[in-house]
């Protein structure tokens, strides 16, 4: 009798072991699938003789990109750079793959920008004009909000005399305070940087679209 609820329940332990690693495919077959429209999106954009910045147009000459999960969560953003988007040394924005559109998230005059790409999804970046403002943020998948910044001016030997720290609010922070915070902000992070010519990116052209995000038979 004994013997027979023995055999009982490994034939049960055995069709839920099949059903499980059956759902397993399932649900890596999905992922395979979304990845694969995620780049096939990213490809279709890149090619469009147009790319929408915030509130105008450019044309795709001086456009580099790359592709790089920000926040570690499997899913790619993908990173333009614009050689004449901006009075800076070009333009760098984020889109994103959100509800099966490639959507606008952010952009940065670029001087530089850091990505630390662990599960936060910390972005930091710099601005310099008459003095200069460093930004503090985080990306959740679908915004990049803002944690904090920083603005600093010069005296007329370009030596820093005035440094500030704020939070998301616009309110003064202690500089220890905002240290602190974004040590943890940081933490396992692979860091990205990305600066004035974006010597790290790829040239919008087909053989990078192959090479870089999906090769189209």
């Amino acid at each position: 009798m004994n013997g027979i609820k023995f055999r009982k329940r490994k034939v049960v332990l055995f069709m839920l072991v099949i059903i499980m690693v059956n759902q397993l495919f399932a649900i890596q077959k999905i992922y395979a699938v979304e990845k694969n429209d995620v780049k096939v999106a990213y490809r279709e954009f890149l090619s469009e003789k147009k790319l929408l910045w915030t509130n105008r147009y450019t044309t795709d000459e001086g456009i580099k990109f790359r592709l790089e999960d920000l926040n570690k969560d499997d899913k790619q953003e993908l990173l333009i750079y614009d050689e004449y988007g901006s009075n800076a040394t070009g333009q760098l924005a984020v889109y994103a793959y959100i509800n099966r559109k490639v959507k606008y998230i952010a952009s940065y005059p670029l001087w530089k920008v850091t990505f630390y790409r662990n599960k936060v999804g910390f972005v930091y970046s710099e601005i310099y004009r008459d003095g200069y403002e460093k930004s503090y943020q985080v990306y959740n998948g679908k915004k990049i909000k803002q944690k904090y910044t920083c603005q600093g001016f010069y005296d007329d030997s370009m030596k820093k005399t005035v440094e500030t720290y704020y939070d998301s609010k616009g309110n003064k922070i202690s500089k220890k305070t905002v240290k602190n915070q974004i040590r943890k902000l940081k933490k396992n992070g692979k860091k990205l940087t990305i600066s004035e010519g974006a010597n790290n990116m790829y040239l919008n052209n087909k053989d990078n679209w192959d090479k870089y995000i999906l090769l189209k038979k």
